[in-house]
């Protein structure tokens, strides 16, 4: 069986271990979405190559305001825009993928 790395984001042990974290933070809900957070280095590195391959003008909408993330068979990134659209976007680095699942608009 093959590993694969999560970003730190996405790791139980930096939750754990940043003291930054709130006291009170719930927990992550196993396969649910993350709560909305801003964006980290990993998070904006997914956006730009998505907005370099994607076969629509997603550069138009700027720079996200925030991500909430989903492990799913990969990692589900729902990008959040000032303007109140999103965009969904499903990561699999270990088979190349990297598609746009759902554009919503306000």
């Amino acid at each position: 069986m093959a590993m694969v790395a999560l970003p730190e984001s996405l790791s139980l042990a930096a939750s754990v271990n940043d003291p930054k974290e709130k006291a009170d933070a719930k927990p992550p809900i196993v396969g649910g979405w993350t709560p909305a957070r801003e964006l980290n280095d990993d998070d904006l590195a997914v956006w730009t190559k998505v907005v370099k391959t994607a076969n629509t003008d997603l550069a138009s909408k700027g720079t996200p305001q925030q991500v909430s993330t989903q492990v799913v068979a990969g990692i589900k990134y729902k990008f959040m825009f000032e303007d109140g659209s999103s965009v969904t976007v499903l990561s699999q680095p270990w088979t190349n993928t990297l598609d746009v699942l759902e554009v919503q608009e306000p």
